[in-house]
């Protein structure tokens, strides 16, 4: 797990923003929410408004209102008890401007006695608006010791990321396109489980689109 908690350099300096992927922190005891570059762009804030930190209520009020009224019990018990969730759903980072996010990521009590959470944001809107419309699938909750293997996959792959700050420039530029690459396709594989659809072709990732 990390070795600092919300600490400014907690986060790693190496960002997703070539596939709009893009890793959060959330210590809800402190009402502190946390991410980096690319996090910042998905929900419009600035690099330092992510990395100084938002309150929750800061980050509830880019939520698409009719997503964030779905699920609150579910999303209030993770994030006060812990566990593995998937939650898909729409922001509103500017007026006009909507953009459909998958959000992964896992809550755990550490040895202080709270409750922290870091994960990854995916901007999956290409996908979205390419077909009909169809409402987010919404918010899924498991307790940290289940989950499906993509699932998993996933939370391995997030602990992964986190030691690549502990590499040396050259090998991080190696590796690090490989697990970014990883970890959108594994965001890909859990939407369309939401979904209940089948995952398309792998294709490039295009930057991601405001609508």
């Amino acid at each position: 797990m990390p070795r600092s908690v919300l600490g400014r350099t907690a986060l790693t300096p190496f960002g997703m923003s070539a596939l709009g992927v893009g890793i959060w922190e959330d210590a809800p005891h402190t009402g502190c929410v946390r991410g980096d570059a690319t996090m910042a762009r998905i929900f419009g804030l600035t690099e330092a408004e992510a990395a100084d930190g938002i309150t929750w209520e800061q980050l509830s009020a880019l939520f698409h209102p009719e997503d964030l009224a779905r699920d609150q019990s579910e999303r209030r018990r993770v994030r006060e008890e812990g566990g593995l969730f998937a939650w898909e759903h729409r922001i509103v980072p500017a007026p006009g401007v909507v953009r459909w996010v998958l959000a992964r990521g896992r809550f755990e009590r550490r040895a202080d006695g709270h409750i922290y959470g870091r994960g990854i944001v995916i901007d999956i809107t290409d996908s979205r608006v390419d077909g009909p419309y169809e409402p987010p699938v919404g918010f899924l909750g498991a307790p940290t010791e289940s989950g499906t293997a993509v699932e998993r996959m996933a939370d391995y792959a997030m602990r992964l990321w986190e030691l690549v700050g502990d590499l040396g420039p050259g090998e991080a530029t190696r590796v690090q396109p490989l697990l970014e690459a990883l970890l959108y396709e594994l965001g890909r594989q859990i939407a369309a489980s939401l979904s209940g659809e089948p995952p398309e072709a792998p294709r490039r990732p295009r930057n991601p689109r405001a609508h």
